[in-house]
């Protein structure tokens, strides 16, 4: 996607995780489309591939079937296989179906990566070690695929196909790849002023779109669009960078799944003050809802802030001097409290970290959410 951008600030794209191949690539430009389909496979480097390796030679049934199905209506696929491995020498001779092979002087994957120098002999052989595996893996299976085709291809007819593939060899591992990742983002067209330090930040919303679409049912909604990588760099103008944002905000989604106490707002306040005015209720739920509302807009920090909020309420309230509130005057005490504890142990940790906002009336505000979201209630607390 980022090198696609860089090519094209103004490209149209669609691509998709675990969909047809590990990844599906498409790219719509000057009103042609091309496609990409391309292979991951990330193993340890005590060993090498060979034509085969069931990795190699499953991938390539599977590019033969995309190859002849998409070429049908666009000449504009092209295939890629991507490994950590290097290459080796074959030893096999013999398949399984008897046919005796003659083995080029070099791996025959070295004359994949350059087909042009590839002999037909070298050519022919991937052929035959492929129509194999074809007839194996449809030998089960109510439709032959496109086997008849592949036993009809000419010399010219395979290496034109095998020609769509560009292999990868010898390539970054996950640790390595993510620092160039990095770098791309940073030389991104897309990338500007205020995305310097945040390239840690836009790096993970990608990887979090990826993910999310990827769990989807349908295609459509798998497909990560341009205009999705756009709107990640510019909502990443407005977040901290990642070293100054505290690492608490992972905690709230633990939180909500301990949650046990469904009860609402208006029923905690009534479950310990009986005559509290419907009008002092709104109030409080208005105060909930804003912050809810906060919540949804702001960035990160923002729930790191409501996680360190509960737990400076979760201190004040596990204090053997809390009583629970008699009345309306006590309920504005213990949020009094309850937001002088929280300022306090805000102005502790911002020597630290930052956090978008912590004004006093965000955290009263915070509170209530949390009042609201059946984390706190007002009930003295016991051992349980």
């Amino acid at each position: 996607m980022l090198d696609t951008i860089e090519q094209d600030a103004n490209a149209v794209f669609f691509t998709a995780v675990e969909n047809l191949e590990d990844v599906s690539h498409q790219i719509i430009q000057d009103g042609e489309v091309y496609n990409y389909f391309e292979e991951d496979k990330n193993y340890d480097l005590s060993g090498n591939f060979t034509i085969f390796s069931p990795p190699v030679i499953n991938t390539i049934v599977s590019f033969f079937d995309i190859y002849i199905d998409q070429f049908r209506t666009s000449n504009n696929v092209f295939l890629g296989f991507y490994t950590t491995r290097n290459f080796g020498k074959e030893r096999k001779k013999n398949l399984e179906n008897g046919v005796t092979l003659s083995l080029p002087e070099k791996p025959v994957l070295e004359y994949l990566v350059s087909i042009d120098d590839a002999p037909d002999e070298t050519i022919n052989l991937v052929r035959q070690v492929l129509l194999e595996e074809y007839e194996r893996q449809y030998k089960d299976k109510s439709s032959s695929g496109n086997i008849g085709t592949l036993r009809n291809q000419s010399v010219p007819q395979f290496r034109s196909f095998l020609s769509r593939i560009r292999w990868y060899f010898g390539q970054e591992d996950e640790g390595k790849l993510k620092r160039t990742v990095l770098t791309d983002i940073q030389n991104s067209p897309l990338h500007n002023n205020a995305h310097i330090g945040k390239e840690q930040i836009i790096f993970a919303l990608l990887m979090d779109k990826l993910s999310e679409r990827q769990n989807s049912i349908n295609l459509v909604d798998k497909l990560v669009h341009s205009s999705d990588v756009k709107l990640i760099f510019k909502d990443a103008e407005s977040q901290l960078p990642d070293e100054s944002i505290d690492p608490t905000w992972r905690y709230i989604a633990e939180l909500e799944n301990e949650v046990t106490d469904k009860r609402n707002l208006k029923e905690k306040v009534l479950s310990v003050v009986r005559n509290v005015s419907e009008r002092r209720i709104r109030q409080y739920s208005r105060k909930a809802s804003s912050s809810k509302y906060e919540e949804r807009e702001a960035d990160k920090s923002f729930l790191s802030l409501k996680y360190r909020v509960y737990e400076a309420c979760e201190e004040y309230f596990l204090d053997e001097r809390y009583i629970s509130p008699k009345n309306g005057e006590d309920i504005d005490g213990v949020l009094r409290s309850l937001v002088s504890k929280a300022m306090s142990d805000i102005s502790k940790l911002k020597e630290d970290y930052r956090y978008t906002v912590s004004n006093d009336k965000t955290i009263e505000g915070v509170i209530w959410n949390l009042f609201d979201g059946c984390f706190l209630a007002f009930e003295e607390c016991d051992d349980e």
